[in-house]
């Protein structure tokens, strides 16, 4: 079993026919994206998926690359899931609970991809009054 597709159920379990049916990472990401959207749909919304999800991010941007972007988790992560978080508004509002105004500033290329110079200029205007949000993604965990 592919490391990524284990790390995926160890820590997603309740996605498990989702993340078994991926034929790679990147359409690993493509599905959960939907799945975190319904997580901040939920009434209330379901910050143990939505914290579990990021945490699969988080492990995904620290995996060994590869050469071939649809198996590789970093490249996976950030154009299946990182790029589209600011088009999503509720997750977008969010952001600044799971983000650095650094991480959002310093990668223009992921977060405007999908919403424009105009857009990521306000999400970074955003990011910068809501810093005070931010919290370690390891409390973030405890809590959820």
């Amino acid at each position: 079993m592919a490391r990524w597709r284990a790390e995926a159920l160890s820590r997603l379990p309740d996605l498990r026919r989702v993340i078994t049916s991926a034929d790679n990472i990147m359409a690993l990401w493509i599905d959960l994206e939907s799945s975190f959207e319904k997580a901040y749909k939920a009434e209330p919304r379901d910050e143990s998926s939505i914290s579990r999800i990021y945490a699969f991010a988080d492990w995904c941007l620290q995996a060994r690359p590869v050469p071939d972007a649809a198996h590789d988790p970093c490249s996976a992560v950030v154009v299946g899931f990182y790029e589209h978080i600011p088009t999503f508004r509720p997750a977008r509002d969010d952001m600044p609970r799971w983000f650095t105004y650094d991480e959002v500033a310093q990668n223009k290329h992921v977060f405007s991809y999908h919403i424009g110079d105009e857009a990521y200029q306000e999400l970074v205007d955003y990011m910068r009054k809501n810093q005070r949000r931010h919290l370690p993604r390891a409390r973030l965990d405890r809590e959820a």
